[in-house]
């Protein structure tokens, strides 16, 4: 039957010497089934009949068939991209022909054996021409000749039918012949049969993949050429040179640039290699290890690593004007941007905050409790309630001790009856699930709310008018105000819905007018006002990294402006951080004890190929003055690159900004069973399992009210640990240091084993307790059943 395999041109990276080869080879094929066609074609033209004509073409017919079987290792080699498997059924299925029919002679003096060769000779001349004109031609569908493009999609309309026919009268011809029968030890007829029981679903199969194989070539060869690509607009990746914008590329000189800059001397060679690492997308991980142990050698080291990531990204990273009279390196070029927004605004109708601080908490979430806790007053924790299970959640190695301080300060501060009246928290990502939106309304901060642009998805299913709905309705059911940039005056505003349109502006494309809003709103403030910046965006793959940087140019600007201005920002517990002492030593201590011995943790671990089970700690970095500094690696590898640096550029940011002076707020928060994480299956039964290795995943809701409640400590409490004023105190010499304070890792820093090591074994423990109950009752009824006998 005819075959249809890719041409070898436009989808190899041939070089001089394989193309030759190539170009010999299609030619010297083309030529022998041309000339197979010619002699039966002649033989008909003289009157021979179609039963005789194997015996005029055979000759041909073998040596042109034999050489197809090199197709076979064109494809294992890599010389062509063909599928191997299918090359070989293909080839194999041709050559087969070659044995049967010289075991039974009679079965080529029918005139099935002559249509089967005309048939073959007919689709292979068109497919050997085809393929040399992609070689020696500008290849692509396009670039094909049209008379021998129709040949090589069209003839098999009547040549599948014809020469499937005559291949299965072909071999119905063997078994008939007398001396087949015992051919191959009589195996041979057994084989035959077997193929023609093939033939019934492969037949159908075989045309209606051709048909759709037309149908593709067809519309590409006839498809309207594409529109000349557009000129980008707002934050963007350089270009690497090869007509793309790899994200890779950008990714692994934006971490080389970060670990040459820590400036210790191991630092030039480590640099060199994370730039030339060829798996980047697996293999990025191992560099961000080595450029936090470099970062921790000394604060030099940290600080200057720090700065120079961001400045690669500032200064590699470009940004393109919507009217394209921008265009250049990030940073340079966003600061010549003068345009700005309007301001909207919309009170809260409460007069104060209701007393103390409530946090939602019914237990960590399990798939057997999935629910959101309950929000009522009397079904929150708060005060004594509070303060109780921060303890608790300390003493179980959840939350680090002196979070549980940060939550019983704040718990405190607010059953005095305070609020946080002159508090004014920008927000980037004021909708984000995860963000402290809500509880700052309800405990009366002033909210000023950077998100997407209302008009977005106007008339659609989900207008992007619903999520400044939903902020301006909490704003007004609360003691707060929510501040918000407008794309008009609000008094144009007729109704609420036309101010919902007009609210929002887009950070990827707009982040200097948004930088220029900022800093003429923090002008209206009193000088005694407490402003606090923090981001809270999120998107898939490199997106994430263009909202970082976006962000952190509106941190850096409102901080120049305002230097009083402290920055925030959520952790992900999935990345490597600094730690504490005591929780390192714990990691160690409940080594082992998670399979009841050290055995068989390290016999899953070798039988996993070291994948799985490894320990959650790390030999200390001995810094500058001889102190060690622990830190645990909980970066899962699985969510990639683009997200790695995405957050590294956060932790670069709060260093430098907590070197210069500022308030960070920034703090590991939990596994959380947000919606988008459940979605996924097998994390939600990851999550269902993990408890055995000391975790807590936290609700949404619980994760939200706790997070929140550090960032209002950190506001607030002036004597705490994210105040460079006490770094001294609390003995944060280096900037990295500060990720080891108030971390609210749900059990991840003093679990036994790394989290990315954890997934496939949590998911097999949660299946185990499914199927717990019924082993014991299948147990007990198998104990009872050998009692009776």
């Amino acid at each position: 039957s005819p075959q249809d395999r890719c041409p070898p041109r436009h989808l190899c990276d041939m070089g001089g010497a394989k193309t030759a080869y190539l170009i010999a080879y299609n030619a010297g094929c083309m030529a022998g089934w041309a000339y197979a066609l010619y002699l039966a074609l002649t033989a008909l033209a003289d009157g021979g009949a179609l039963s005789s004509t194997w015996a005029t073409m055979g000759p041909a017919i073998i040596l042109s068939q034999s050489a197809m079987a090199l197709e076979m290792v064109h494809a294992a080699t890599g010389m062509v991209r063909s599928p191997v498997v299918t090359t070989v059924m293909q080839v194999l299925s041709r050559l087969q022909f070659l044995v049967w029919i010289p075991l039974a002679p009679t079965s080529a003096s029918q005139w099935g054996c002559g249509m089967m060769a005309i048939s073959w000779a007919l689709v292979e001349v068109p497919r050997y021409a085809f393929y040399l004109n992609n070689l020696v031609g500008p290849g692509g569908q396009t670039g094909t000749l049209y008379p021998i493009f129709w040949l090589r999609y069209s003839l098999f309309a009547i040549l599948y039918p014809t020469g499937i026919t005559g291949e299965v009268l072909t071999l119905l011809a063997c078994l008939a012949d007398p001396s087949f029968a015992s051919a191959l030890g009589g195996f041979a007829p057994l084989l035959i049969k077997a193929m023609l029981v093939l033939y019934v679903p492969a037949s159908p199969f075989m045309y209606m993949n051709m048909v759709k194989n037309r149908k593709g070539a067809f519309k590409k060869r006839f498809a309207k050429p594409p529109p000349p690509p557009k000129a980008p607009v707002g934050a963007e990746f350089p270009e690497d040179g090869k007509g793309g914008r790899s994200t890779s590329e950008a990714g692994k000189k934006a971490f080389a640039a970060a670990i040459g800059g820590s400036g210790v001397g191991e630092a030039e060679a480590a640099a060199a290699k994370c730039a030339g690492e060829r798996s980047w997308r697996f293999g990025y991980n191992k560099h961000i290890t080595k450029l936090v142990r470099l970062s921790c050698e000394s604060p030099a080291a940290g600080l200057g690593s720090a700065k120079a990531g961001l400045g690669w990204m500032y200064e590699n990273m470009v940004y393109h004007s919507p009217d394209q009279t921008l265009r250049g390196p990030f940073g340079a070029t966003v600061d010549k941007v003068t345009g700005s927004f309007e301001t909207g605004a919309v009170r809260g109708g409460k007069q104060s905050p209701p007393p103390g601080y409530r946090v939602p908490y019914d237990a960590g979430w399990h798939p057997s409790r999935p629910r959101p806790p309950p929000t009522g007053p009397s079904d929150c924790l708060s005060g004594k309630a509070l303060k109780a299970q921060a303890a608790e959640w300390a003493a179980g190695g959840i939350i680090e001790p002196d979070a549980a301080e940060a939550l019983c300060w704040l718990s405190d501060h607010f059953d005095k009856g305070e609020s946080l009246q002159d508090v004014y928290v920008v927000m980037i990502g004021a909708g984000s699930a995860m963000g402290p939106f809500p509880k700052l309304m309800e405990m009366g901060a002033t909210v000023v709310a950077i998100d997407i642009p209302g008009a977005w998805g106007k008339g659609g299913p989900r207008p992007a008018s619903g999520v400044w709905r939903r902020l301006c309705d909490t704003a007004r059911g609360s003691a707060g105000s929510l501040v918000f940039p407008l794309s008009k005056p609000q008094s144009q505003c007729a109704t609420d819905e036309e101010l919902y349109e007009a609210a929002g502006c887009d950070l990827m494309k707009q982040p200097g007018e948004i930088a220029n809003w900022l800093c003429e709103w923090q002008k209206t403030l009193p000088d005694s006002a407490k402003v606090m910046i923090g981001n809270y965006t999120y998107l898939d793959g490199e997106l994430h990294v263009k909202l970082a940087l976006c962000a952190d140019y509106c941190i850096r600007r409102l901080r120049a402006a305002r230097p009083a201005t402290g920055v925030a920002f959520l952790c992900t517990p999935t990345d490597i951080h600094v730690c504490t002492d005591a929780s390192d030593r714990a990691a160690r201590d409940n080594y082992g004890s998670g399979f009841g011995s050290l055995g068989l943790e390290k016999l899953a671990n070798a039988l996993s190929g070291g994948k799985l089970l490894i320990p959650n700690f790390n030999a200390p970095v001995e810094a500058q003055g001889g102190k060690l500094i622990k830190y645990v690696d909980g970066l899962a590898v699985a969510q990639g690159p683009n997200y790695a640096l995405a957050k590294r550029m956060q932790h670069w940011r709060a260093m430098i900004e907590f070197e210069s002076g500022a308030v960070v707020s920034s703090s590991v928060a939990p596994s959380t069973a947000t919606i988008s994480v459940l979605s996924n299956k097998t994390f939600a039964w990851a999550y269902g399992g993990m408890p055995y290795f000391k975790y807590e995943i936290f609700k949404q809701e619980t994760t939200n009210a706790v997070m929140a409640a550090l960032l209002m400590h950190d506001i607030l409490n002036l004597k705490g640990p994210k105040n460079p004023a006490n770094r001294k105190q609390f003995r944060l010499s280096n900037p990295i240091e500060l990720f080891s304070t108030q971390a609210v890792h749900g059990g991840l820093w003093r679990s036994p084993y790394k989290a990315d090591s954890l997934g496939e074994v949590s998911a097999l423990i949660y299946f185990a307790g499914l199927a717990r109950p019924y082993l014991l009752a299948a147990g007990a009824a198998a104990a009872a059943a050998a009692a009776f006998m």
